[in-house]
């Protein structure tokens, strides 16, 4: 009896385990943010936008996070395109993701570098410029979009305190 007993805590256990290794606890993402574009050092270039996310955050206790669904900003109109899902990697640059989008043809085009709080509780985009996929290519310059945020010195802070290292 001990030994069935045994023998049947074990596989339990083996179970767990591999469920906790293997599931990715996803969490639906919902949310649409007042957001801030704009180049630190620039208060004329703050541009307000509306910054949504809606998809689902997969957060698997073993691996990095990554989150399948869509982020929009209504300045850009991308809605012919797909987005990739995006690998928050948490050992690169304090947990960078990369915004790619595509068409059906064989290219896409990088949005820019995302970094998140939580569960999108904060968000910081670093743009690729020139922004879009008729600009051809892209390079990382300083404009960014923050949210959320109400204005110029909100969106400054939030992005100097909570994404200091990015």
């Amino acid at each position: 009896m001990k030994k069935k007993l045994l023998i049947f805590i074990l596989i339990v256990s083996i179970v767990g385990v591999l469920f906790c290794i293997e599931y990715s606890f996803p969490k639906a993402i919902d949310v649409t943010y007042p957001a801030v574009q704009f180049r630190p050092g620039d208060a004329n270039s703050a541009t307000s936008v509306s910054l949504s996310i809606k998809g689902k955050l997969h957060r698997p206790l073993f691996r990095n996070q990554y989150f399948s669904g869509r982020i929009a900003v209504d300045r850009y109109d991308y809605s012919k395109y797909q987005m990739e899902d995006i690998l928050f990697h948490r050992d690169v640059r304090n947990g960078w993701g990369n915004i790619v989008y595509f068409d059906n043809k064989p290219s896409g085009f990088t949005f820019g570098f995302v970094w998140k709080n939580g569960s999108f509780d904060n968000v910081k985009i670093l743009l690729n410029e020139p922004v879009g996929p008729e600009k051809d290519g892209g390079i990382i310059k300083d404009q960014q979009i923050v949210a959320p945020a109400k204005d110029y010195q909100s969106a400054l802070e939030l992005s100097s305190a909570e994404f200091k290292d990015n």
